[in-house]
């Protein structure tokens, strides 16, 4: 049976006290409780007991019996699958329970889109399916939630989006975190006519023909008017939103669209014509903790897929040194020569623990007397990270319990 144990504790050890975490997490532990469960493969039936049988109803004497022939029953010998962890899914675990920006998550799946699809695996996953009038999303059990527009204003998620959802089988469902599926992947269902102008038309019915700005409602490429209900709250001058389902059936009606949103008055004067585009990425900043100086020394950070290379660049960075990160899931052979050719330009090694394989730490203890220095951190924080990276820079003991003071005196 595959030894889980050490997935399990790695698992307990990140996961902070919150209800949210600890339920996460439990989630989590069950899934790999359920991968790590043995399987045994059946006998294949063949046809010799059926022979065997019919053979019996016609008694033998021995000089019947050839030489040697010695019918036995025989027993398939049981072959047990060793079921492999998917680490895959424990490091999408992980950072889905991780709070605060989506920025690794969001790079790896830049880096290979087939991860997104791999999120829906887990049941706090759901998918955007968008609608006229809120959105809908879905699971892996299929199981529903809704949403109101209001929720869609705050969270804006597009058709296929992502969220991550936290009480969702109460009637509060509250949606965690928001992870965009890639661009070339976006499939649009419904179209949004925002900030359309409620007027009087010549038979004085409530109607939308343009917006703020003057540009008319068009739908399907033509000049169309929206006529409100009777029932409608929104009046003469009222700033609405519109939209209706893309795909065309017929000739469009009056009823194909809906009003989705009727924005307070008070907001009004406040929306642009034009929405501005933000252009560029924010570069990530980090306050450092421990003060020390790399010197431009070049620190070589070995973590899974990858992750947090914005920041744990900024950290480096942070202490005047240049960051090579290496994916510690390197599975071929040979590894420490591997890992030797692709740290050989650092200078400083860290290893993080929670997101390596065991052959890493294996590989990486047999070739660290080429470094400067070495250190192990424990998880993914930039503490942790830049505790480490200390320890490696100072010659200190690779792997400590206790948190590290920002005082090296501190530090035994």
């Amino acid at each position: 049976m595959y030894d889980y144990r050490t997935e399990v504790k790695e698992l307990l050890e990140m996961t902070g006290a919150s209800q949210n975490e600890l339920c996460l997490t439990a989630k989590a532990i069950k899934v790999i409780l359920k991968i790590a469960q043995v399987k045994e493969v059946p006998p294949v039936p063949t046809n010799d007991t059926t022979e065997i049988t019919a053979k019996k109803t016609e008694p033998q004497t021995a000089e019947q019996v050839p030489d040697k022939q010695v019918l036995k029953p025989t027993t398939p010998p049981i072959k047990t699958e060793k079921v492999k962890i998917d680490r895959t899914l424990q490091t999408l675990q992980t950072l889905l329970s991780t709070r605060g920006e989506n920025e690794a998550l969001t790079n790896w799946i830049k880096r290979d889109p087939k991860i997104y699809d791999q999120l829906f695996e887990l049941v706090m996953v759901y998918r955007v399916s968008t609608r006229r009038k809120g959105f809908k999303a879905y699971n892996k059990q299929k199981h529903e939630l809704k949403f109101n527009e209001f929720v869609r204003n705050q969270f804006k998620p597009k058709n296929g989006d992502a969220l991550v959802v936290s009480n969702s089988h109460t009637k509060t469902p509250r949606i965690i975190k928001v992870i965009h599926q890639p661009e070339n992947e976006y499939h649009q269902n419904t179209v949004t006519f925002d900030q359309g102008v409620v007027e009087l038309d010549e038979n004085q019915r409530l109607v939308v023909q343009k917006d703020v700005a003057g540009n008319p409602l068009l739908v399907d490429e033509k000049p169309f008017s929206y006529q409100l209900t009777p029932h409608s709250k929104a009046q003469v001058g009222s700033v609405v939103r519109l939209r209706w389902y893309k795909d065309k059936v017929g000739q469009r009606q009056n009823e194909d669209l809906a009003l989705a949103w009727i924005y307070p008055k008070q907001t009004v004067n406040r929306i642009p014509a034009t929405p501005l585009k933000k252009t560029g990425l924010t570069k990530v900043k980090y306050q450092p903790t421990i003060e020390f100086d790399l010197a431009g020394a070049t620190v070589g950070i070995v973590v899974g897929r990858e992750l947090y290379h914005d920041k744990y660049a900024a950290i480096v960075q942070a202490h005047g040194g240049d960051l090579l990160m290496v994916d510690a899931f390197y599975h071929r052979r040979n590894p420490e020569v591997y890992f030797s050719r692709r740290l050989s330009q650092a200078d400083y090694v860290v290893m993080v623990q929670n997101q390596s394989k065991h052959n890493t730490s294996y590989a990486l203890a047999k070739i660290k007397e080429q470094f400067k220095g070495f250190a192990i951190a424990k998880n993914l924080t930039g503490l942790q990270v830049e505790q480490a990276i200390y320890r490696a820079f100072e010659g200190l003991p690779a792997f400590v319990d206790q948190t590290v003071s920002a005082q090296r005196s501190a530090i035994i």
